[in-house]
């Protein structure tokens, strides 16, 4: 069956994470006697943005995601080359830079790695029994912080190497670690709601809060360390009392302008602003005074796990897992950039006939083409062809002719033909009916046959004619055509398996 098969991702596009010296050798083929032996050798991909930070100078945004962490020029997250990148087996938990920038803290599997950003050099890593979730460095770099959900927190000397402290609670897993600007005290929640204050010294209790009445994600010291901010899932924002723990007010949404559960928190450099992220995509920007939201910006899908001021307070980023890296103007609260490659799912995939490239499309209007030799970006584009009235270029289907020579996508409303090379468009087929669910090409490559929601359509490849269209009273969800070439068969939602040729 010439038929396209289609393999839908969650993650999104470029990294690639090599598990396996798989280029050092021939590849083997795979047969029943070795299936049993095949194993992940590398991922394709940058997946979600679950976590972003600011470099301490400001001109570097590193994120992790599902397959690595990226380190990107601020002023070229749009670009579409791959940035600078740590590769990993485990997916990344929690991230952190070292006060001085010359160092940043990641969390994968077990360990706890130290990376040199520049250099992209490991400097060490440690076994700290499972995967740490949140990461937090000590305002002078003496003591890093990491959450490992009902395994509690470690503080670990970072002069000595050794676990100072240990807290023995049941951590609210995907919760922050957050330290007051002198270090002395490190705020996180537990499982049951409450939100707990720790002296950083000796890991004994400060103070406890309880109030919220579902998850508390993100915590924020005011810069006189009087005042600690939490968000929480059931949708406010508090300020407590650090000396005494009491709840000095909740603030809410209203019914002009509701607001969703909060999962983070971010105060501007100067300390006067406080933004916090939310369930439904947005950001919201808090009059203090008043208890109320006041500007309301993002991008209204999925949740902002993270967010991060510049060091000037200019800009935010914030980290989307559905996903999206976001770069913001904070004053105009419009968006400068978003990251290539973190904007949506991967919706199909598609080797060449002589399994040189592969091909990749994905959700958000792009399709990148790789080497599979060297695993190298060959070419990216959002430039396909094709009628925009009725569709965004959400590439939901790709396939190779069985020559080669031309490279096939569709977006659900049009069939793209392009230069497999270079990604060029050739020509578009967009006068099938209906929203198009499959495509085939002839054994010969001559012909194209579309599966539709309305039936069943016959292109000529060379000019993109259309040679036939034959209606159904319902979808047609599948479409081969016999290695022969004498038929073309479809498989239909009304039951029914038609087949097409010549009298």
């Amino acid at each position: 069956m010439r038929f396209l098969a289609v393999l839908t991702l969650f993650s999104v596009s470029l990294l690639m994470l090599p598990l396996a010296g798989a280029q050092e050798a021939p590849r083997q083929v795979i047969t029943p006697e070795t299936g049993a032996q095949v194993t992940e050798l590398i991922r394709l991909g940058r997946g979600s943005a679950d976590r972003a930070v600011f470099s301490p100078d400001g001109a570097t945004i590193a994120a992790i995601g599902s397959v690595g962490a990226w380190f990107y020029a601020v002023d070229a997250l749009a670009v579409p080359d791959e940035p600078p990148h740590i590769a990993m087996t485990d997916t990344p938990g929690g991230i952190a830079y070292f006060p001085d920038g010359s160092m940043v803290a990641i969390s994968a599997g077990r360990a706890i790695q130290l990376w040199n950003p520049a250099a992209l050099e490991m400097i060490a890593a440690f076994d700290v029994g499972r995967t740490a979730t949140a990461l937090a460095f000590s305002p002078d770099g003496a003591l890093l912080a990491f959450n490992l959900g009902s395994g509690g927190i470690i503080l670990w000397d970072m002069a000595a190497n050794v676990q100072k402290a240990a807290i023995t609670a049941s951590i609210q897993p995907d919760a922050a670690l957050v330290f007051s600007p002198d270090g002395a005290l490190l705020a996180g929640s537990t499982t049951d709601y409450k939100v707990h204050v720790w002296r950083a010294a000796d890991a004994t209790e400060a103070a406890v809060m309880s109030g919220h009445s579902r998850y508390v994600y993100d915590f924020a010291f005011s810069p006189d360390m009087t005042v600690l901010v939490t968000a929480s899932y059931d949708e406010s924002i508090r300020l407590w009392d650090l000396s005494s723990g009491a709840e000095l007010g909740a603030m809410v949404g209203s019914e002009a302008q509701p607001v969703e559960g909060a999962y983070s928190l971010a105060v501007s450099p100067d300390g006067n602003t406080l933004v916090s992220g939310h369930t439904d995509g947005m950001i919201v920007v808090w009059d203090v005074n008043a208890a109320a939201p006041g500007r309301v910006f993002g991008t209204g899908v999925g949740d902002v796990r993270d967010l991060a001021f510049s060091p000037d307070g200019s800009k935010l980023v914030s980290a989307n897992n559905r996903p999206s890296l976001n770069l913001w103007d904070f004053a105009a609260g419009t968006e400068i950039a978003a990251a290539v490659g973190h904007t949506a799912p991967i919706t199909a995939v598609a080797f060449s006939p002589d399994s040189a490239r592969l091909a990749i499309g994905a959700y958000d209007e792009t399709l990148w083409l790789w080497d599979t030799a060297a695993m190298q970006e060959l070419n990216y584009t959002t430039a396909l062809p094709g009628n925009l009235a009725t569709s965004t270029r959400n590439l939901t289907w790709i396939g190779y002719s069985p020559d080669g020579s031309l490279l096939a996508t569709s977006d659900g409303f049009d069939i793209f033909l392009s230069n497999p090379v270079d990604g060029s468009p050739v020509i578009a087929l967009d006068d099938c009916p209906g929203t198009m669910v499959g495509f085939a090409f002839s054994p010969d490559s001559a012909l194209m046959a579309v599966a539709s929601s309305e039936g069943t359509c016959l292109f000529a490849v060379q000019d993109g004619s259309l040679l036939g269209t034959y209606l159904t009273p319902d979808w047609a969800n599948g479409i081969a055509f016999s290695p022969d070439q004498t038929l073309i068969a479809t498989a239909g939602k009304d039951r029914t398996v038609r087949v097409y040729g010549l009298p």
